[in-house]
This record gives structure tokens, C-alpha cells and sequence, in this order.
């Protein structure tokens, strides 16, 4: 089950889980201008990708690049990690659907964790602006990087991976 809304909400949701503490910490300093983290995020090159270790079991993959088409873009879905999606700058839609409701297009790919699937017109669309976050457990196929009714525009965030094992137990 999805969930999205606010770093606040996040908070609110999973405070009690003292293992997410550096999260909270890394995702306040992600978002407030001009600090260390932000910084770096602010100001990677189109199209760049860096993994950041949060902790041994909690990792970062910090981003930049443009929206594109929902009909150039693929639904993906994970097994080992949940993801929580992070915009720092730009705006994009995220269309999110459960797997089973998906196609697939390429398997299960264990070193990357990540399933493929085709696009599915009847997905529901979360907007992303700055400060908004957006949780994918293993069942919500989910398509990042989609362009809102604007034209294409550079979108910087970064995306936690949180080990399954480290919420399943607890999570609502």
C-alpha cells in the first residue's frame, strides 16, 4: 500500500522505529537550502546517479533528470527494499498500481532488485513537488519520472531504500 504526503507525515507514521532516525535526519537535511546534503543533490549533472550509505542496511540513490512521457516510461516494482521517493526540486508525477493489476515486461532482476512492467492506463497519479514524498512497498508497481501537465522539467531527489525486513513487522 502506498503512502504519500510530507516528511511531517513520515514522522508521524514511523517515529516509533528508532532504526529510521538517521533517515528523518538525512531527509531534513536533503530539503533545507544550502546545507551538505542538499548541496550535493542541488547540484548533480542531468541524468546523474549516486548511491549514499545512510547506514550498513539503509542506502540513498540522490538524482537529477528530466520528466519524460508516461508512454516512454515502465512501471517497476521491488522486493527487497521499500522505497521512499523524496523531491528536493521540480515537480513530477508518480502513477503508482498494484503488481498484480501490471503486465510484465522484464522479470525480476535480483542484483538491481527491480521488476519491469508495462504501462497501465488506469494507475493513480500522485504529484510531486518539493517536499513531498511518496512510500512503494513491494506490491505497488510504481512509474517515477513522469512530466505533470507542464512540459518536461529537471527533477532533483533522492530515493531511500529501506530493507523489507527492517518494517514489515511493524509498518500500520
Amino acid at each position: 500500500m502506498a503512502i504519500f504526503g510530507k516528511l511531517t507525515d513520515l514522522q508521524k507514521q514511523f517515529g516509533n522505529i528508532n532504526e529510521l532516525d538517521l533517515v528523518f535526519s538525512y531527509l531534513r537535511q536533503a530539503i533545507i537550502s544550502n546545507t551538505e546534503v542538499n548541496t550535493r543533490i542541488c547540484s548533480m549533472n542531468l541524468d546523474q546517479y549516486e548511491k549514499i550509505e545512510i547506514t550498513s542496511e539503509i542506502f540513498a540513490i540522490e538524482q537529477s533528470y528530466y520528466t519524460r512521457q508516461s508512454e516512454e516510461s515502465l512501471f517497476e516494482s521491488h522486493i527487497k527494499y521499500i522505497d521512499i521517493q523524496f523531491l528536493i526540486s521540480g515537480e513530477e508525477t508518480i502513477e503508482v498500481v498494484h503488481t498484480d493489476l501490471l503486465e510484465v515486461d522484464s522479470g525480476y532482476n535480483e542484483d538491481g532488485d527491480y521488476s519491469l512492467y508495462k504501462a497501465n492506463p488506469n494507475s493513480s497519479k500522485i504529484i510531486m513537488q518539493k517536499g513531498g514524498l511518496a512510500i512503494f512497498f513491494p506490491e505497488d508497481g510504481h512509474m517515477p519520472g513522469v512530466q505533470t501537465n507542464k512540459a518536461s522539467q529537471q527533477v532533483f531527489k533522492t530515493v531511500v531504500k529501506i530493507p523489507v525486513t527492517m518494517l514489515n513487522t511493524r509498518v500500520l
